[in-house]
């Protein structure tokens, strides 16, 4: 008799470690979906309305944009812009005032997407812009595309 009861201890110890194991793949198979869901999410979802950011070039422009994408080469911003200064003549004896304006590169004649890849060795410095920016409240002033 002690046989028999030895039998169907081993079989319910098998049944509870199978129960283990089923319960423990589907932990690790939703892990690894949670997992795949964030780096689709942070690799391939535009971050709209997220930080604005200046980039500052060695050839003297600025653009203003989001950063979606860097690598130890390239940056790449979305939703750019860059400052546009006009002269504005003026009568004689008064002072020329610069007219400053934000301008889409997508407004360009060429009709770009609005996205921008920069290599890092034309880059001085970047800097995040705060949401009370001047340059970050013009833009949010703009119409959306």
């Amino acid at each position: 008799m002690t046989e028999a009861i030895k039998t169907i201890e081993i079989q319910e110890r098998k049944k509870a470690n199978s129960k283990k194991s089923i319960i423990m793949l589907i932990v690790g198979i939703i892990i690894i979906v949670m997992i795949v869901a964030f780096l689709i999410f942070t690799i391939f979802v535009s971050p709209r309305g997220g930080d604005w950011y200046a980039v500052f070039l060695t050839n003297g422009r600025s653009y203003f944009g989001h950063v979606i994408k860097q690598s130890s080469q390239t940056l790449v911003l979305k939703d750019v812009y860059y400052l546009q200064v006009q002269q504005v003549s003026a009568e004689e004896g008064e002072e020329v005032q610069p007219q400053i304006s934000l301008v889409n590169v997508s407004d360009e004649i060429h009709q770009p997407e609005s996205e921008l890849q920069i290599s890092r060795q034309q880059i001085l410095f970047i800097q995040k812009l705060k949401s009370d920016s001047q340059v970050v409240l013009s833009i949010e002033q703009q119409p959306k595309k």
